[in-house]
């Protein structure tokens, strides 16, 4: 039985990847690259900077291309980042229910934030580990190390959800048990624990929601 969730952000409780693939085709087109939105999606599920990398490197790209691409996207209306659908409901009844909820994500502190403000979910989340606190990037469990010891979590009673392999890796490596969100249903070879295609799966995984009456009920 899972109370905590470690959450990855940006592909798993918020929508990113359309407007950020846009946004990085876009810059690829100011350094005279075109490419499909197609295939910038494919490398940005595996990260952003190994998005860049191989862009970088297939077409020499001068440096800075990454900072161009961080600087346009922190500028994105929160309307073109939305939640993924029971997001919010989600978190509300981890919390409600005794659990807690954690992000751990490579995006900045402020692109979160004013995400999270803006869909009124700050409130929702103990810690917020982000790319300005430091700490080794994905797959390193680092800062899920981190969250657990801060807060004496239990690791059986852990569990973290992100939609990258390199999500699964980390909690793997913190031996917590690791849920992969895949909402697109591709085909994806995967060591997770569990693999959901909505968030309303997630108490199902968690069975927090089941010790306590209500939990399945309207907000």
């Amino acid at each position: 039985m899972y109370d905590y969730v470690i959450w990855d952000f940006g592909g798993t409780l918020f929508d990113t990847y359309p407007a950020a693939a846009k946004v990085f085709q876009e810059v690829l087109e100011k350094y005279d690259v075109k490419a499909s939105i197609d295939e910038i999606l494919e490398k940005l599920k595996e990260s952003t900077s190994k998005a860049a990398s191989y862009f970088v490197n297939k077409y020499k790209l001068k440096n800075g291309f990454l900072e161009d691409f961080y600087r346009i996207e922190n500028l994105l209306q929160p309307e073109k980042q939305p939640p993924f659908d029971n997001a919010k409901e989600i978190c509300v009844k981890i919390n409600r229910n005794g659990g807690s909820n954690f992000l751990f994500s490579h995006r900045s502190n402020y692109s979160m934030t004013k995400l999270l403000n803006y869909y009124n979910m700050l409130d929702l989340f103990s810690e917020i580990v982000s790319a300005d606190s430091g700490f080794a990037r994905k797959p390193d469990p680092q800062a899920i190390m981190y969250i657990i010891d801060k807060y004496g979590l239990e690791r059986e009673r852990v569990l973290t959800i992100g939609d990258r392999e390199i999500d699964i890796e980390a909690g793997k490596r913190a031996g917590i048990a690791t849920c992969l969100f895949n909402p697109d249903k591709d085909f994806v070879k995967t060591s997770a624990d569990f693999v959901l295609t909505s968030l309303s799966q997630v108490p199902s995984v968690l069975q927090v929601c089941n010790r306590f009456s209500g939990c399945e009920g309207d907000d």
